[in-house]
């Protein structure tokens, strides 16, 4: 018997918005747009159930901006076209891409992934270089501030509050923890830090859906997909339910034999 949910997870590649040429947000939005995501989801997660991601936060959570959109693709040759000068005007011709050899829920294969990415971005003129490491090395790596490129990385939220997402993702004093852009934007910083000092939810929220339209006009990553996770039990197995937080729970579980 198979169980089924949608996660609270989110998989994502991170500019290092303090290296050249990657501290410009035009730069960050062409490049977004130049890969084809539906595209990545399909050969990536197959048919398990991933839906593109829009925001930072997935559509299961509360506060999820269901009006702010990520960079559509460039699919017609005009738009195409104006991707490729906006790169060829800043002068981007080769990026590092990175890739880890670990498998997770929100990105199943970094090296495939980076290799779709890597054509996606030979059609707009970037040669991308691909370095793949072991897991540990690879989120060290990741962390230092002047990691050249773009990193693939992701998130698995362990509770139900937005702030999980946000601050431990994004917000300033993460960088060098797990702020991979090593993005500091005073106005998302501002919405987070009021959301998490108020307790009226609707308040929260406000601050949450703005910051959304923030991350999104400034577009620190390239945001990937919400996975759909997975158990697997024996059919003897009774009483089971999934945790939402990715947790395996067995008060209640009974075996039949």
């Amino acid at each position: 018997q198979v169980f089924s949910q949608a996660g609270r997870k989110v998989g994502y590649m991170s500019y290092n918005t303090t290296q050249p040429p990657f501290e410009k947000p035009e730069v960050r939005h062409a490049l977004n747009a130049a890969i084809d995501k539906d595209a990545l989801i399909k050969a990536i997660f197959q048919d398990a159930g991933a839906i593109p991601a829009d925001n930072l936060i997935p559509p299961t959570m509360w506060s999820w901006a269901k009006d702010v959109k990520s960079d559509a693709y460039a699919a017609t040759p005009d738009a195409l076209a104006a991707v490729k000068k906006v790169l060829a005007d800043n002068g981007v011709t080769k990026i590092d891409l990175w890739a880890s050899d670990r498998s997770r829920p929100y990105n199943p294969n970094f090296s495939r992934a980076a290799e779709l990415i890597q054509a996606d971005w030979a059609k707009v003129g970037v040669t991308a270089n691909i370095t793949t490491e072991e897991w540990t090395k690879y989120r060290e790596d990741g962390k230092k501030k002047d990691r050249p490129g773009a990193f693939q990385i992701g998130w698995s939220g362990d509770n139900g509050d937005p702030d999980n997402f946000f601050a431990t993702l994004f917000s300033c004093s993460a960088i060098g923890v797990s702020n991979y852009s090593s993005w500091c934007n005073k106005d998302f910083e501002n919405d987070i830090q009021k959301a998490k000092t108020t307790a009226d939810m609707a308040e929260r929220t406000k601050f949450y859906e703005d910051a959304q339209k923030v991350f999104a006009a400034d577009a620190p990553a390239f945001l990937f997909a919400h996975s759909q996770v997975y158990v697997v039990a024996d059919k003897k197995v009774s009483g089971f339910v999934q945790d939402p937080l990715g947790m395996h729970r067995f008060d209640g579980v009974d075996v039949t034999e």
